[in-house]
């Protein structure tokens, strides 16, 4: 009985032993023909210089009084000057919109040296008004700095040149990367001597910015001159992709 059952044991243990040897030897990612093949991996990039076809930027006057409504209407009547300027260079009310509008108090500044009893008290009222402007004719850029200034406005910031269909050209990045990546392939595959078989897996690099075009931006300081000269070049699309293709093996002669 011993005997036998020691027998059985073994029995069991080699057959355990088998199974487990067959599940480890099992391909993870069968070619064509069952057999697994080595891989080649290409990441390529694109930037494309894209013509900008939209501007904008931030206008902004601010005042200040000694009285908050005094403060207030001399921002007014400043604004409505502006409006009507932007009326007569062609903007739409829909290219325009309040940033923000906001009052503050100015307060005193202690003297030197400061006296034990002293206490800051305002001493005047300070108005921002900003006004959002964007438009698709960006010829207009230096007129509009021309005409800004000659209305009032004080302060001119976040002037951005873009593109307003961002995705058309991530596009055109995705499928110029996509090329490259598979021409570098095919002169990797060449220079080893060996053979591209199928194309296994396609993807956007996640390193390379392709969520959208990155804007032109630049700061203005407001002079006493004629027409601004702006120049807005071209703005920057990229996008990448990495491609897994496999390599087929070498044919018996």
């Amino acid at each position: 009985m011993k005997f036998r059952l020691l027998i059985s044991l073994s029995l069991l243990f080699l057959l355990s032993g088998c199974m487990a040897h067959q599940q480890q030897v099992q391909p993870l990612l069968p070619s064509a023909t069952g057999l697994s093949l080595p891989q080649l991996t290409v990441q390529a990039e694109a930037r494309l210089e894209v013509i900008p076809d939209q501007l904008r930027l931030r206008l902004g006057i601010v005042t200040e009084a000694a009285e908050a409504a005094e403060a207030v209407r001399d921002n007014n009547r400043r604004m409505s000057t502006l409006m009507m300027a932007l009326d007569e260079l062609g903007l739409d009310r829909e290219d325009l919109a309040t940033g923000q509008f906001q009052i503050t108090p100015q307060w005193s500044q202690p003297p030197r040296p400061t006296p034990a009893n002293w206490q800051r008290e305002i001493v005047g009222y300070r108005v921002n008004n900003d006004l959002w402007v964007a438009t698709n004719d960006i010829d207009l850029a230096g007129e509009l700095l021309e005409m800004a200034y000659k209305s009032g406005v004080n302060q001119v910031g976040n002037l951005q040149f873009s593109v307003a269909d961002p995705e058309h050209h991530h596009q055109q990045a995705m499928a110029v990367a996509t090329r490259k990546a598979l021409e570098q392939a095919r002169v990797l595959a060449a220079g080893a001597g060996v053979e591209l078989g199928r194309v296994l897996s396609i993807s956007l690099d996640p390193a390379v910015s392709y969520g959208g075009v990155q804007p032109l931006m630049a700061e203005v300081r407001l002079a006493a001159v004629d027409t601004v000269p702006i120049t807005p070049g071209k703005v920057e699309v990229k996008a990448g992709v990495v491609v897994v293709f496999e390599i087929l093996p070498p044919v018996k002669q």
